[in-house]
């Protein structure tokens, strides 16, 4: 795919076999926005490394698919149909894992959205709509999880976004939604960090996905891989293993003592400036 050009290539992590790592066996993980791109790549190496996964999406379609891939490759999955703007459906996701599988160990709030904004902010409805999913979606997952992530001295992971880090020229509304995650998660972590319960947050910057190809295509695919290449220093675009990757390590018994964190992959993005040659495209 076009798309992809500039990003590293990785495997996917579609398989179990004798050789899987059982970093997380024994454990639950319950991904949102689990059907596709970061959400789906998280829960094939989560499954790899022993978890059973929990794919949490709106899209009944494309989730029971993706479950019944990992199924079939031998993973322990299970899909539940959920809009995280729905109270009643993220409790009834929730108590679902609990009563299928006995414990809620692991919690990945990566549903989101995004939309096109002028440049003074979305419109009113699009700005309640970023907000309904990126952050009030990611409250009331966290909200009915919780009690279940104090028995089993859980973890949280919310997807924040490096729009969360800094200002976006362009995508204030986005960006000022991704702020609200991570300020959050940094919240959820005092508040749980002596309960057992840890809370960290993943930033990606441009990823390989459909909704960073469906941003470059409304500027012209080219010129939109153009501009995200020039303000990235790694010179490239990352890849949503590199993602899973991260995810894995925090919520892993490796993270042990990290907790608060708002973790950038983004290739240095958001490390500072470069030289202003770099920014010409």
């Amino acid at each position: 795919m076009a798309g992809f050009e500039g990003a590293a290539q990785h495997g996917s992590y579609c398989y179990i076999d004798g050789d899987a790592m059982t970093r997380l066996e024994g454990r639950t993980a319950v991904i949102t926005g689990g059907a596709s791109g970061i959400g789906l790549a998280v829960a094939q190496l989560l499954a790899a490394n022993g978890a059973t996964v929990v794919l949490a999406s709106r899209s009944r379609e494309r989730g029971e698919a993706a479950a019944g891939v990992l199924v079939a490759s031998g993973a322990r999955a299970l899909f539940i149909e959920t809009d995280v703007e729905r109270p009643e459906d993220v409790e009834h996701l929730m108590e679902r894992v609990v009563d299928s599988f006995g414990s809620l160990d692991i919690l990945f709030n990566n549903s989101g959205v995004n939309v096109s904004e002028e440049p003074d902010g979305p419109t009113i409805e699009d700005w309640d709509r970023l907000f309904a999913v990126n952050v009030r979606g990611v409250w009331l997952c966290c909200h009915a999880a919780l009690p279940h992530l104090l028995r089993s001295k859980g973890v949280i992971i919310n997807t924040g976004s490096m729009a969360g880090l800094v200002g976006v020229a362009g995508s204030p509304g986005y960006a000022a939604s991704k702020a609200a995650v991570i300020s959050l998660t940094r919240s959820l972590a005092l508040a749980y960090a002596d309960r057992g319960v840890r809370v960290n947050a993943i930033c990606p910057g441009p990823i390989a996905t459909s909704m960073t190809f469906d941003e470059w295509e409304s500027m012209g695919t080219e010129e939109g891989r153009r501009r995200a290449l020039a303000v990235v220093p790694a010179r490239r675009i990352g890849t949503p293993e590199e993602v899973a990757s991260l995810v894995l390590y925090l919520a892993s018994d490796d993270a042990a003592f990290v907790t608060g964190a708002a973790v950038a992959i983004d290739g240095g993005k958001t490390a500072g400036l470069m030289s202003s040659e770099r920014y010409r495209w």
